[in-house]
């Protein structure tokens, strides 16, 4: 059943537009993996202030403050998000069928979650005052996590062509 949903993925992904283009022209897949890169770089780079931050690392620095990094983090991810898209569709056989690419994917969903606990539990209390929030144990294991599961995002995203 599975084997079967992965191969029809595998050729609705070589018929797309997308796949016909990027497999055509070989510069646009070096943009997208140049872009997707700097995206990277964005992402990682707003959410380690954020998450150390939460952590206690800059403990001078507002937490309000440094979440206003956090637009930038979406931002990087948001074009991670397409030239990741465009990558896979340009070899779905090979992102299809790696158990790190899944991983990876399942990852970036648990990350996903666990900014949405920090969003809801960390700083929408914080926005309405309660500063309590800013020492908090919720605080650091949100933290935490968000920097274990970039982390982990990164490997098992570089881990995609070996495993």
């Amino acid at each position: 059943m599975l084997h079967s949903l992965l191969s029809e993925l595998v050729a609705w992904a070589g018929h797309t537009g997308v796949h016909n283009f990027m497999v055509k022209y070989p510069m646009p897949f070096v943009v997208c993996q140049t872009l997707h890169f700097m995206g990277l770089s964005v992402l990682l780079g707003a959410l380690i202030i954020v998450d150390l931050r939460g952590l206690g690392v800059f403990a001078r620095a507002p937490l309000l403050e440094t979440h206003k990094l956090v637009p930038l983090a979406i931002g990087g991810f948001a074009v991670q998000l397409v030239t990741g898209a465009c990558m896979t569709l340009t070899n779905p056989t090979t992102y299809f069928v790696s158990k790190a690419f899944w991983i990876k994917m399942v990852l970036i969903l648990l990350a996903g979650l666990n900014a949405l606990v920090y969003e809801i539990f960390i700083f929408r209390p914080l926005a309405a005052g309660d500063t309590a929030v800013e020492t908090s144990g919720m605080l650091k294991l949100t933290s935490a996590l968000s920097l274990f599961l970039w982390v982990a995002v990164l490997m098992f995203g570089r881990l995609i062509a070996y495993i």
